[in-house]
């Protein structure tokens, strides 16, 4: 058995004009959960329940009641602990350089500086330190996802040719999806299935009644996104889980699905928005050829961009790109073949070198121009659009089967390191709380159309 005596934080405070003998203990953290060999503290708690309570703000949705609330939240700390330790155990540290690092990236996609933005985080009532773990944690479990769950997920061309044969995995329409789900623990006998199942089809009732479905969602899903009102954001349809891709395209905007069953439990999805679609796989390439001129030891910068301008003339006076470039550029990549660089999509060569090429017309050439890799001098043959339907599809649908898979995975994984690690929840005098028996009753399933 665990040892599990952890003493609860007290800081003895003395109260004013009273003797140390009448002093009384001063309560100021106590240990709501241990997990594992580790704790959450009440504070830990209140502040992840702040967070949620503004994210439920932000999205106008009504908190749900503070018990359902302080459970929904305790028990993603509890989620988030135990794939933390795990990281741990697997040797993934993230230091406080390469923490750093993410926080600058965060803020500059924000269009901030890293001050600014842990001000802006004050700001809104957040502990910028708090948030700077909740973040380290974060990139943790990610980390950990990767190895542990992401690496499993291998497609094969089997797989892809199953994903193509059915028509609704071409479908390129983005979908946002809010989905409640009743979990159902890892080999869950038939009684425990009824139950799930049970509720879900109840809370249909309800949102057929008039529910709002992202309030729902708050007070009884079970998934990652509860506390976001269920709310999935945009996704393609082609990256949807499975049994959420077939569902989403017959929906209208605004509808709920009838109850979805998974290895994870039964959900239910409202279409929230969908966007986009039916868009050309086509690309635009171009084949250039070019002479590129490096200095060297017996050439400097500005006797390179003089032979340049040499050559530029020569070309203006008739003689052929392709000797010119086999006697003179420094590519060797393309030196041999006359500077020719083939046909190549938007985003081959270097942002500098494709703007210069994109400016050209069929048979014009540049002047001379500097680049990272020396002065070169380009000319554009010849351009066309080719349909890359098929490997884009492919590609695509490769990406598509790997986060799928990878989603279902970790479903199933985080579920099952949750049900190994030792968890106990403590009453606010220390005692231990005793997880209630799983007696609930079950239910006749409403009657569906």
């Amino acid at each position: 058995m665990r040892a599990t005596a952890f003493a609860a934080l007290t800081l003895a405070a003395a109260l004013a004009a009273a003797s140390p003998a009448h002093a009384e203990p001063v309560l100021i953290d106590r240990i709501v959960a241990v997990v594992n060999d580790g704790v959450i503290l009440q504070s830990e708690l209140d502040r992840a329940i702040g967070i949620s309570v503004g994210q439920l703000r932000d999205r106008g949705i009504t908190n749900p009641p503070e018990n359902v609330l302080r459970t929904q939240v305790l028990d993603r700390l509890i989620n988030t602990r135990v794939q933390t330790q795990k990281a741990q155990e697997g040797g993934i540290r993230i230091d406080d350089r390469e923490l750093n690092e993410v926080l600058a990236n965060i803020a500059q996609q924000n269009k901030m500086s890293l001050a600014q933005f842990a001000e802006a985080v004050r700001k809104d009532g957040m502990d910028f330190l708090a948030v700077r773990e909740q973040i380290r944690d974060e990139v943790l479990i990610a980390r950990v996802r990767q190895q542990e769950v992401d690496s499993r997920a291998v497609v094969t061309d089997q797989d892809i040719d199953l994903f193509l044969a059915n028509p609704q995995n071409l479908d390129d329409a983005e979908y946002r999806l809010s989905v409640i789900l009743v979990a159902v623990p890892e080999g869950a006998t038939p009684e425990q299935r009824e139950v799930a199942r049970s509720k879900a089809l109840a809370l249909k009732v309800r949102l057929d009644k008039g529910e709002d479905f992202a309030q729902l969602a708050a007070a009884e899903s079970d998934g990652q996104q509860a506390l976001q009102g269920g709310d999935l954001d945009w996704r393609k349809g082609a990256n949807l889980p499975g049994v959420f891709a077939n569902a989403a395209p017959k929906l209208k905007v605004g509808e709920i699905s009838g109850v979805l069953d998974s290895a994870a439990g039964y959900h239910l999805i409202k279409l929230t928005d969908k966007r986009g679609g039916g868009e050309a796989q086509t690309v635009v390439e171009t084949k250039a050829q070019h002479i590129l001129l490096q200095t060297n030891a017996i050439r400097d910068e500005a006797a390179t961009l003089a032979q340049a301008r040499d050559l530029e003339k020569r070309l203006k006076a008739g003689e052929s790109f392709d000797t010119l470039a086999k006697e003179f550029s420094d590519d060797p990549g393309s030196k041999n073949a006359g500077g020719d660089l083939g046909f190549q999509p938007p985003g081959v060569f270097a942002p500098e070198f494709q703007i210069r090429i994109d400016q050209l017309q069929p048979g014009e050439t540049s002047a001379p121009f500097n680049t990272q890799f020396g002065w070169h001098i380009a000319r554009v043959n010849e351009r066309r659009t080719r349909d890359t339907s098929v490997e884009s599809r492919r590609a695509k649908a490769r990406a598509a089967i790997g986060q799928r898979k990878s989603a279902e995975e970790y479903e199933v994984w985080l579920r099952r390191l949750r049900d190994e690690a030792y968890v106990e929840m403590r009453a606010a005098n220390g005692t231990v709380i005793e997880p209630a028996a799983a007696t609930a009753p079950v239910v006749e399933a409403p009657k569906t159309p």
